[in-house]
């Protein structure tokens, strides 16, 4: 799966707001929200007229940086044209400007999504969330937050769940 990072229309801060704030245009097909640095992180919503953009790859690797599938697609292009019809004043990057990232789509089993520590100390997780954690960014952000902080301060999570 892809996002897109553009910038935002001049007229629009997030200095003033924004935490939490996410949008979900299903006419368009994309679904976005403020990200740093005066960015928008855009997604999309699979609209039916789109060809299918999910690739299983045998080498679940090829999508991170360096690896054969890591390059941004038409879906990114669709993307960024669906959220300027939503914000006109949109500015459009150049071909040579094009931001965003491409991630395996990960999801558990039964699709719930795991935030926890891990067996190795010091490490914790939020995985397995299929793709809602451009959503729900946030909200997992302070979870994680709160886990990691009980957790290091010596409260058994397993024992007092949060």
């Amino acid at each position: 799966q892809e996002v897109a990072y553009v910038s935002s229309p001049p007229e629009v801060s997030w200095d003033d707001g924004g935490e939490g704030l996410v949008c979900t245009d299903m006419d368009a097909g994309v679904y976005f929200r403020p990200e740093v640095g005066g960015k928008i992180l855009v997604g999309g919503v699979e609209p039916s007229c789109d060809q299918d953009f999910h690739i299983y790859p045998s080498d679940p690797e090829a999508v991170y940086p360096g690896g054969e599938l890591a390059s941004l697609t038409d879906q990114w292009t669709n993307q960024v044209y669906r959220l300027a019809l939503r914000i006109p004043t949109l500015p459009l990057p150049e071909a040579g400007n094009a931001q965003g990232c491409a991630a395996c789509y990960d999801v558990t089993e039964d699709w719930v999504p795991i935030y926890d520590k891990s067996a190795l100390p010091g490490f914790y997780m939020a995985i397995g969330t299929s793709g809602n954690q451009f959503k729900n960014a946030g909200v997992a952000g302070r979870l994680m937050s709160e886990i990691i902080q009980a957790n290091e301060s010596g409260i058994d999570t397993d024992a007092e769940p949060l």
